[in-house]
């Protein structure tokens, strides 16, 4: 059999082989929620964190609790203008607040997922085949079932590319605000706004968090805001969880616990690590504002994708849900490869998305889990997908820009300004 036949079928049946195997996954999905829906949100395993943001939230005075062991924080973890949210669901019946916050993220999801269609150029086949495929992996069920506010920020970074790109300041301004006074991660997008063309979404960023912050006055003293910054942020980056918290800390962790079987408790990050989580931080911002220098803007979805990437790689504790802001990501890389597929590229991105469905909580068979990097590198599989799809995003960003000797005179003539 020729190259050129069976890449003909390859391309002919893959796209069937992968709505089934995502129709399977989102079954799955599916049946995790009803899980928990069925014993109860109060009691369901995967909810323990969203009974904690509850708990914590519904005393306005003091959500936040830091332990007295030094090893973890636990209570309300969120900035103060998102105790508003958690605190009016508190008000509820545990399993009717779950409802209502999963079809929250369920709209969410729903409108990311109408964006990333409209954005990603590749023919309707592909692009839905990807989305299928996307949703399918175990970050976006997991997120769903446990009650988790990732796939809310993966929607306010989308949507605030989206309205940018449309030069609509305000709204792209008022996305990313609310998803950053959710859950800081949002916060680094408006890197990507430091440009000429895009400055007024930056300021506009700045003006909606001031806003939503004097907002949250109403109900959160500025103590709480005082307490955050100060001591409940700096006291969770520096410590993570060895083979559980899928992040360059954890997996140096993991390392040094000897790569066997993951921990389930907290331990100090090194300051070795520390250092080198900020410095990968800082190499991801400015890699990521970088590459819309260089496509001149017009890939605007890659540069998001590829500091979400850096970003869940940097962070010390991101655990196996976190990566449901990956979402974008695995989606435009699937969509293009499905499109035109590449020799190396269709390999590596359905390597990247086979890692992604598979549970964050899974382990390898026991002789494979005896061979310590191989166990590491299983138990720190998002981290090393995100880093592959980052990788991606810039390799291809370089080759477009060497086939193009008009697009590197231009670059001297470009000029670039912050708000």
């Amino acid at each position: 059999m020729s190259t050129s036949i069976f890449s003909a079928r390859l391309a002919r049946w893959l796209p069937f082989a992968l709505m089934a195997v995502s129709a399977l996954l989102l079954l799955h999905h599916g049946a995790e929620v009803i899980a928990v829906l069925r014993h109860g949100a109060g009691r369901a395993a995967l909810t323990p964190d969203f009974r904690t943001y509850l708990c914590g939230a519904g005393d306005l005075t003091a959500p936040y609790d830091i332990c007295h062991d030094a090893e973890y924080v636990s209570g309300f973890v969120y900035p103060p203008p998102a105790l508003i949210y958690f605190h009016l669901l508190s008000r509820l019946t545990i399993d009717t607040a779950f409802t209502i916050h999963l079809l929250v993220c369920l709209a969410g999801l729903g409108a990311a997922s109408w964006l990333l269609l409209r954005m990603v150029a590749v023919p309707r086949r592909a692009g839905v085949v990807a989305l299928l495929a996307a949703l399918a992996i175990a970050p976006i069920g997991t997120s769903l079932a446990a009650g988790q506010v990732n796939i809310l920020l993966m929607t306010s970074a989308v949507a605030g590319i989206w309205f940018a790109g449309r030069n609509r300041p305000g709204l792209a301004g008022l996305s990313i605000a609310l998803g950053f006074w959710l859950k800081i991660y949002p916060g680094l997008v408006p890197v990507l706004f430091l440009t000429r063309e895009r400055w007024r979404s930056a300021a506009a960023t700045i003006a909606a968090a001031g806003l939503i912050a004097l907002l949250g006055l109403i109900w959160a003293s500025p103590s709480l805001y005082a307490q955050y910054v100060l001591q409940v942020l700096p006291h969770a980056q520096g410590y993570t969880m060895p083979g559980v918290a899928h992040s360059l800390a954890g997996m140096a962790a993991h390392v040094q616990a000897g790569g066997g079987r993951p921990v389930q408790h907290f331990v100090p990050i090194g300051e070795g690590v520390q250092l080198a989580s900020r410095l990968l931080l800082a190499l991801g911002l400015l890699a990521a504002f970088l590459h819309g220098v260089v496509t001149r803007g017009k890939r605007p979805l890659d540069s998001l994708n590829l500091l979400l990437c850096v970003t869940l790689v940097a962070a010390p504790n991101a655990w196996g849900y976190h990566y449901a802001m990956i979402f974008p990501a695995i989606f435009a890389a699937l969509a293009r490869e499905l499109a035109a597929p590449r020799r190396w590229g269709l390999p590596l991105v359905l390597g990247c998305w086979l890692a992604l469905v598979i549970p964050a909580w899974s382990d390898l068979p026991q002789p494979l889990a005896d061979v310590a990097l191989l166990n590491v590198a299983f138990h720190g599989r998002y981290a090393l997908v995100a880093l592959a799809l980052a990788g991606a995003i810039l390799a291809e960003a370089a080759r477009e820009a060497a086939s193009s000797p008009a697009r590197r005179g231009d670059m001297a003539g470009l000029s670039f300004t912050a708000p």
